[in-house]
């Protein structure tokens, strides 16, 4: 695939304000912010695949896990590649990825099941990423208020087909109000005047300016403030921002632990030694920068902070059943149930309001019965099966996405990426996608070992059950 460049726009200079309040004091930042960003991708535990040599030896980014991200030596197009629209692989920038660590620094001390809310979570790197850490036994509700951007991650989240993942679009004050001491752990990813970004986005640089740095170091003091109550005591808040300046991140961090209460961790000498650098307040540890002169990423900040109070279980399993879901019958449940693999947590299923059938494991369906009778909009959650017609079910797209699908209930069509390109632009030409690579019915398509869709063969005609709201354009 041929490389692309994502800063179309013409060279915008670095705001002179910007270089003499933040730059100045970190020599070599200011230069590195014209230089070639580098290009990461997190791969998803539950999906693995064949892959080409762009992917054979990638550079392991340091504070993933085994195997989970690396290093590309360019930019192909993502697009052209079948797999990353399975869900196969997440471009993210890298530094953005040590949420994921700091999760992991935390996770055994709050327990097995974790509840995690991402609170500002568009367009679904964050999300997608804490849904692996947690596991299929933990929860994940990403949360993102501005609807069209929802509507975005809740693509992401099918598509990751991790099914331990509730998509909400409501504003952050809901839920300190309506799910208090909920959750163990809450990310916050803050809007932010987005210096981090000057490298790849030259609309970053001509949009900054000092007081917009303190309209958007006000904005996260105050979702953050919002949002504390849903954040049980001794569960962990993990702030963020992709910018440099004190004033959205380390004064911000102290604000927090001092104003609402929290001890910010450190986590000592297992912080991996990569040029990270810790930062201050006050003489006082209040987070990390990931700067790019210094590390292979994009600029990057992020704190992990401790309510106080005793550790406590929250509010798990007060709410048993939901309002809005309707549990199907033993008949349905065991035809719903062929679909997935045996080891799938999924063990309850249940219809909604539009007669969409829907499968959550025990953590999630608590959950969903918790964010549905406290009125949440609820966009996606758990995995969308499908439709029940005449006692059988017709599967929908979110269900060939699930990693935990049974690849045994229809057959196969394996295609080659020419062949899978084609599928996924909806195209309907016999030459580049002939009817003889599909079984008669329901076909489930796959490319290089991963799921992208349904096709159905009738005699010598496909239908293609790919969304339209998903298929490529260009390529």
């Amino acid at each position: 695939m041929a490389s692309s460049n994502p800063n179309s726009r013409p060279y915008v200079p670095l705001p002179a304000a910007f270089v003499e309040r933040v730059a100045a004091g970190l020599p070599g930042l200011a230069e590195s912010l014209d230089t070639e960003a580098p290009v990461s991708v997190r791969f998803n535990p539950g999906k693995p695949f064949d892959r080409p040599e762009r992917f054979a030896a990638v550079e392991p980014v340091p504070w993933a896990g085994p195997g989970e991200a690396g290093y590309l030596t360019e930019r192909p197009v993502f697009t052209a590649d079948p797999v990353f629209h399975g869900g196969a692989y997440y471009v993210q920038e890298a530094g953005s990825m040590f949420v994921g660590w700091l999760l992991r620094q935390v996770r055994d001390a709050l327990g097995e099941r974790l509840r995690v809310l991402d609170l500002c979570a568009a367009p679904g790197g964050k999300t997608t990423h804490l849904a692996s850490v947690v596991g299929p036994g933990g929860v994940v509700v990403a949360n993102e208020v501005i609807r069209s951007r929802a509507k975005v991650l809740a693509e992401n989240v099918q598509k990751w087909g991790s099914g331990n993942v509730a998509v909400v679009s409501n504003d952050p004050a809901e839920f300190g109000s309506r799910l208090p001491a909920l959750f163990d752990a809450v990310v916050v990813d803050a809007p932010c005047s987005g210096e981090g970004m000057f490298r790849k986005d030259y609309g970053a640089r001509a949009e900054w300016s000092p007081e917009n740095v303190q309209l958007c170091a006000a904005r996260g003091r105050r979702i953050v403030s919002d949002a504390w109550g849903a954040l049980r005591p001794g569960g962990v808040l993990v702030y963020s921002t992709c910018t440099f300046n004190a004033a959205e991140n380390e004064e911000n961090v102290r604000w927090i632990a001092e104003e609402l209460g929290g001890e910010v961790l450190t986590f000592g000498d297992s912080l991996p030694d990569e040029g990270i650098v810790p930062g201050f307040a006050a003489g006082r540890p209040a987070g990390w920068h990931f700067y790019p002169h210094r590390v292979r990423s994009e600029g990057f900040f992020a704190a992990a902070i401790r309510k106080s109070g005793r550790l406590s279980d929250g509010a798990a399993g007060r709410f048993r059943v939901s309002k809005g879901l309707t549990p199907l019958s033993r008949n349905e449940r065991c035809e719903v149930g062929r679909w997935i693999s045996a080891g799938s947590e999924i063990e309850h299923f249940a219809t909604g309001g539009d007669g969409t059938v829907y499968g959550f494991s025990t953590p999630l369906a608590e959950m969903v019965a918790a964010l549905q009778n406290s009125r949440f909009h609820l966009l996606y959650s758990g995995v969308q099966f499908g439709e029940m017609i005449r006692g059988g079910l017709k599967p929908g797209p979110a269900l060939a996405l699930y990693a935990g699908l049974n690849r045994t209930a229809v057959p196969v069509a394996d295609l080659s990426e020419a062949e899978a390109l084609e599928y996924l632009r909806k195209g309907t030409s016999p030459t580049l996608l002939s009817p003889d690579k599909f079984c008669e019915g329901l076909n489930i398509v796959l490319c290089r070992r991963i799921a992208l869709g349904w096709n159905k063969r009738i005699g010598r005609r496909c239908n293609n059950l790919y969304p339209s709201a998903w298929r490529i354009l260009h390529y």
